[in-house]
């Protein structure tokens, strides 16, 4: 039974090594502005609301801010929904051209971004998802019902090539 014990042990460690596991991505986004069109993902597509923005809770995002007007703006995602920016929100230097803004998207949740200047016209829908609860992936399943094959099989060897052995006199 030391071997079954054994051959247990090792499957499911490569389990727990070969188990996949969620990696925060580098995700770039573009978002072109204009005060009296809003947002959107390329000059020409501003839209009121701009396009949903979704990434997962620990990705690094970096938003290049285009401005399609030449107006000043300056862009910020109002991660408590009181429709102002507070300290700790992302937010991108004010631009009349092009800037870019980088953050950890940390907090999972749907949020309003705005433009701090233009608040009522340039506005959309960024979505920070929860990582997956973790659980047993399809995978994962195949791993352990292999395991308790091989398990149950090394055991019935142990019995049978036990069964088998010559028995010592004393």
């Amino acid at each position: 039974m030391a071997v079954a014990l054994l051959v247990a042990v090792l499957a499911i460690g490569f389990v727990s090594v070969a188990a996949p596991t969620a990696r925060a991505a580098s995700v770039p986004l573009s978002l072109y502005g204009s005060a009296t069109a809003g947002w959107g993902t390329s000059s020409g597509s501003e839209s009121n609301p701009g396009p949903t923005l979704t990434v997962n809770q620990g990705d690094s995002v970096t938003i290049t801010l285009h401005s399609t007007d030449g107006v000043e703006h300056e862009f910020f995602i109002d991660l408590n929904n009181n429709g102002v920016w507070d300290t700790g929100e992302p937010e991108s230097a004010a631009f009349n051209s092009t800037t870019t803004l980088t953050f950890t998207a940390s907090q999972a949740g749907t949020f309003t971004y705005y433009c701090l200047i233009h608040p009522t016209v340039m506005k959309g829908t960024f979505v920070v998802q929860s990582p997956a609860a973790p659980g047993m992936s399809g995978n994962l399943v195949l791993y352990i019902g292999i395991i308790l094959v091989i398990v149950v099989v090394v055991g019935v060897a142990v019995l049978v090539l036990r069964r088998r052995a010559p028995k010592q006199k004393p």
